[in-house]
């Protein structure tokens, strides 16, 4: 039978429902990456224009939830226990919390809460900072030397955690030519990169470039790799110098004998 009133609504479903309505006006957390020592401005995406107070308050990677600032029509005023030191700067025009000097505990879920007569909005920023990018540093090394042949290595590093990548002159976006299969690079962050590579001897240098990357930004370095002729190779020898070359030897091999020879009949007369 059902109460008075007609049928009530599942508390399961009004749970739910009022979930829905508390979320209303959330959006998903968008991610901004900045250098540390750099500026990082957060603009909420279409705030509301009338609105009565603004709060903007942050959840680190060591501590819990920690209130920045909160706005009203008579002003702004910052929370004594401030986590960004006063280096936070809030933009009455777009109601934007700038953050500057980035430092690397300013890692953490930015929000921005605002209140008007329509209700309550609110939206997130996850916020990475990485240390800035230094120059790779580029090692060459000849691994094996066939007959006119070199197998050379290239080895890419960079302090922090970076992704790699490579491209060689002359090569399409992508494709690394002259690489032995089964060890073509890969972009494991953190892990120096090595590429690998054989070369003719004496062929004209060829200039690789390693690229490493963050979120927050880029650098890169060059080298050559070349495969120096040995002097003195025979695989540069021409046909006619070779035969000549042998030559010479079964000459000398043949007087050797004769003399020999010589040497064990005059002992014998």
């Amino acid at each position: 039978m059902s109460p008075p009133g007609g049928r009530r609504c599942p508390p399961a479903l009004l749970a739910l429902l009022l979930g829905l309505a508390g979320s209303r006006g959330s959006r998903e957390c968008q991610t901004r990456a900045v250098t540390a020592g750099g500026s990082l401005c957060l603009v909420p995406e279409e705030p509301p224009r009338e609105w009565t107070q603004v709060k903007w308050v942050v959840k680190t990677d060591s501590s819990t939830r920690q209130q920045i600032l909160r706005a009203t029509k008579d002003g702004v005023f910052f929370y004594p226990r401030d986590p960004l030191h006063g280096r936070g700067k809030f933009q009455r025009e777009n109601l934007s919390l700038c953050i500057s000097p980035a430092h690397r505990a300013d890692n953490g879920v930015y929000k921005f809460e605002v209140e008007n007569s329509s209700g309550f909005f609110s939206q997130c920023f996850r916020v990475s900072v990485w240390e800035p990018i230094a120059q790779p540093e580029l090692r060459s090394q000849i691994l094996q030397r066939d007959r006119g042949w070199c197998r050379l290595a290239l080895l890419c590093s960079s302090p922090g955690n970076v992704s790699y990548s490579w491209a060689c002159a002359g090569a399409a976006p992508g494709e690394v030519p002259g690489e032995i299969p089964g060890e073509i690079p890969g972009e494991i962050p953190g892990i120096p990169s090595r590429l690998i590579r054989r070369l003719p001897e004496g062929a004209e240098p060829q200039i690789c470039l390693c690229n490493v990357s963050s979120p927050a930004g880029w650098s890169a370095a060059r080298a050559q790799l070349t495969c120096p002729g040995i002097p003195g190779n025979f695989s540069r020898w021409t046909p006619l110098a070779v035969a000549v070359a042998e030559g010479l030897i079964l000459l000398l091999v043949g007087s050797c004998c004769w003399w020999r020879e010589r040497r064990k009949n005059s002992r014998e007369g």
